[in-house]
């Protein structure tokens, strides 16, 4: 998969790309719990503290983080080329070979 996907970074200075990275992370893990608790349709103090902590906590990341952009189209035709399969070129399923 990685070799389908471009690096972008938005800094060249290294110490404040690895902050906004570790910013992300912590990020990512408020808009989980905000998922979470959106789909068991808790929406209330909890809620907002999550959805606003992975606003402010986003910010850095998005100004000065790195980024990976997936080539989904290619990414796609790999998965779905020779050898991806479960049957061999007679139709035989593997686990079904003696």
């Amino acid at each position: 998969m990685l070799k389908h996907s471009v690096k972008h970074q938005k800094t060249k200075i290294l110490p404040l790309r690895w902050i906004a990275n570790g910013f992300g992370a912590i990020a990512t893990e408020h808009l989980v719990k905000a998922v979470n608790l959106d789909e068991d349709e808790n929406l209330g103090v909890r809620y907002r503290y999550h959805a606003k902590m992975w606003r402010i906590l986003n910010w850095p990341y998005k100004k000065w983080g790195t980024y990976y952009i997936l080539d989904i189209k290619a990414w796609t035709e790999e998965l779905s080329s020779q050898g991806w399969d479960d049957y061999d070129e007679f139709g035989k399923a593997y686990w079904d070979k003696d």
